[in-house]
């Protein structure tokens, strides 16, 4: 019985573990703002596709370059500025 959980144990860090990552980095993508659509299309291609190596790549090169979309309070700030 032990060796068997030792067994589950083993497979889960070396197939769970990796994809962390790679789910975390399939919901960021859509989150960004990019440079194009392009960009955010190919990288999330690529993370889908290349499980762990493609979610470490954009993780360590793209997403310094990215800055988060949405309507916080300072999207929103510059919003009323830029009426005024």
């Amino acid at each position: 019985m032990t060796v068997t959980f030792l067994k589950m144990l083993l497979v889960v860090l070396l197939f769970g573990v990796p994809l962390i990552p790679t789910f975390w980095a399939i919901q960021d993508v859509p989150k960004r703002r990019f440079k194009s659509s392009r960009r955010k299309i190919a990288w999330f291609i690529i993370v889908s596709t290349f499980p762990f190596i493609g979610a470490v790549a954009y993780i360590l090169l793209e997403r310094k370059k990215t800055e988060e979309e949405g309507y916080g309070y300072n999207n929103i700030h510059q919003l009323n500025k830029s009426g005024d």
